[in-house]
């Protein structure tokens, strides 16, 4: 495997600029960072390139079977596989290359794999397809069977359309999905690109977080149902009973913490202020997270308007600005065997490649720092079934890696204790 490896500097260093013409893949936005108290890593932590291209890798996830199986979710419209020995199998396990459109931020976007996933096969992902009725975009939430005679293969002719959405335009389509704790499947939508005002409008799914009950066997009459303590059921008929919390501008990648239930959710934002935000397991649904009002943490675009005078906002745990990037790319809350990282949410910029660690310092009390700066772009995170962390690069993944936290023998530059920050690149 080819081991990414650097310094990590005492000191932040001179911001680069990224002009959103220069990002022109998933997210067109742009960031900025400022550092408070430093996350302590492991001194041997690095990033293990799993020796793999992929075409440009937007997410990892597993399936909870069991089976050790890494499912790497390419934009172009493929899922593909690494196998518990590392092994990258030669046929994807899902191609839908036909449907996907790909234009400006479009793409294969988002995969879910039910909860129940081992015994009825069933999984989910989330793309962008050819838009109608002027729509640039179609959101499409589909439902596949894995085939019965070949675990590492989908039945592509098993695609049931769960939930359709035009995009009036190509960007800030979301697009990530994933099941709660609570069994039900939550979906991730953007602004909608053309008028940020469609976040504070409650009869507009754009900008909003959903939340719904798909249907999980083979003779439901409706391919979703919404669950009955969905905020806004009481209001059929004037809001749309599928939204779960309102005021993202686009939460291109987000999570559940896998030990909580926590949902952190990384939105991008507009011209100053990249966010993260955090929703208790226990939380009621309803809340609203600012935007067009707020930007992160500041007023943002629409504030004055009358939408925005009446609202409570959720203010984020974690912001940076664009002085240290250009659009927020979210991660996980990590929860594998590197002891140095347990409970440290994180998450990276994407254009200036900048992984950010996030840690609660007291209960509700967030702080952040910078561990490295890479070369590229992050496209996404992803965890495996036993909670260890993934990165993509588009044409690259990596895992995080620490021997002497992990039970290792020897870390390959030498030192077996956490007791240095530096982490190095060799490539054999």
């Amino acid at each position: 495997m080819k081991r990414l490896s650097a310094t990590v500097p005492s000191a932040l260093g001179r911001p680069l600029s990224c002009g959103a013409a220069a990002c022109t893949l998933l997210l067109a936005s742009f960031a900025f960072y400022t550092p408070s108290a430093r996350a302590q890593p492991p001194g041997d932590l690095e990033l293990v390139d799993l020796g793999h291209s992929f075409a440009t890798a937007l997410a990892m996830r597993h399936a909870g079977d069991g089976s050790g199986r890494l499912f790497v979710v390419e934009r172009d419209g493929t899922i593909v596989i690494v196998d518990s020995s590392g092994a990258l199998l030669p046929t994807p396990f899902l191609d839908i290359t036909s449907e996907v459109d790909t234009f400006f931020e479009g793409g294969l976007l988002g995969l879910a794999f039910h909860p129940d996933y081992a015994s009825n096969g069933y999984f989910y992902v989330s793309y962008t397809r050819d838009g109608t009725g002027g729509n640039s975009l179609e959101t499409v939430i589909e439902r596949y069977s894995v085939s019965l005679g070949d675990p590492n293969l989908a039945n592509v002719g098993s695609a049931v359309e769960i939930f359709t959405l035009g995009q009036p335009a190509g960007n800030h389509n979301g697009g990530d999905i994933h099941f709660g704790p609570d069994g039900y499947l939550y979906i991730g939508l953007g602004d909608g690109g053309s008028s940020s005002a469609t976040s504070q409008n409650l009869t507009n799914l754009l900008g909003k977080m959903l939340r719904i009950a798909p249907c999980d066997i083979p003779s439901c009459k409706d391919p979703y149902t919404i669950p009955p303590d969905n905020p806004f059921v009481m209001m059929r008929g004037t809001v749309p009973e599928e939204i779960w919390s309102i005021g993202f501008r686009n939460p291109y990648r987000w999570s559940f913490d896998r030990d909580t239930g926590d949902m952190l959710i990384a939105d991008v934002g507009q011209s100053t202020v990249e966010e993260v935000s955090f929703e208790a397991a226990d939380a009621v649904g309803g809340l609203n997270y600012g935007w067009n009002c707020r930007e992160g943490n500041i007023a943002g675009p629409g504030n004055g308007q009358p939408s925005c005078t009446g609202p409570t906002f959720v203010e984020p745990i974690l912001t940076y600005t664009h002085t240290l990037g250009c659009s927020i790319t979210g991660g996980y809350r990590y929860r594998g065997c590197i002891q140095g990282l347990q409970g440290t949410y994180v998450y990276a910029d994407y254009c200036q490649a900048r992984v950010f660690f996030g840690t609660e310092t007291s209960p509700g009390v967030w702080s952040a720092s910078e561990w490295v700066n890479l070369p590229g772009s992050v496209f996404g995170f992803g965890e495996d079934e036993d909670g260890e962390l993934y990165i993509s690069q588009g044409g690259s993944v990596a895992r995080f890696e620490s021997e002497s936290d992990c039970g290792g023998p020897i870390f390959d530059d030498g030192f077996e204790s956490g007791d240095t920050m530096a982490w190095s690149v060799t490539t054999p």
